[in-house]
C-alpha cells in the first residue's frame, strides 16, 4: 500500500496491513529502510521506473481472524523458513534477510534491466 496524505509509516503498515488481512498488528517495528534506485531498471515491462523508498516493519504479534479474501489478493501464512522459496526479486530477498536482526537498517538496491547489480545495507540504529 501507499502512505496517505499525513501519515507516518508506522499509522499506513497498521491500517493497510489491517485492509488487506483483518487483523491489527500488535507493536509493529521498523526495521528497514530500503530505497530502490531504478535507472536502468526493467520493473512489469516499464523501463526506468520512478525510485522509491519503503519502510519494512516487523511484528508478531496481532489481534483478529485472517481474512479470507480482499479484492487484492486471498491473504495466507507463510512459515518464515519457506519465504525463501517464494518467487520474488533478488534484491527483495536479500532485504527480507534483514528482519530478523537486532536493529535497523539502510538498503540501496540498483538493478540492470532485471539484474541485481548493487546492495549496499548498513545498519542506523
Amino acid at each position: 500500500g501507499r502512505t496517505e496524505r499525513g501519515e507516518r509509516g508506522i499509522d499506513c503498515i497498521t491500517r493497510e496491513f489491517n485492509e488487506e488481512t483483518g487483523l491489527i498488528l500488535i507493536n509493529p517495528q521498523l526495521k528497514i529502510i530500503a530505497t530502490f534506485y531504478n535507472q536502468g531498471r526493467i520493473l512489469g515491462g516499464k523501463e526506468n521506473p520512478e525510485d522509491w523508498c519503503v519502510e519494512v516493519y516487523g511484528a508478531r504479534d496481532f489481534k483478529g481472524k485472517l481474512k479470507e479474501e480482499h479484492h487484492k489478493a486471498k491473504p495466507f501464512w507463510i512459515k518464515d523458513q519457506d519465504l525463501t522459496n517464494i518467487r520474488m526479486y533478488p534484491g527483495d530477498k536479500k532485504i527480507l534477510e534483514f528482519v530478523n536482526k537486532e536493529g535497523i537498517y539502510e538498503v540501496l538496491t540498483q538493478y540492470n534491466k532485471e539484474e541485481l547489480i548493487r546492495f549496499e545495507s548498513h545498519r542506523v540504529a
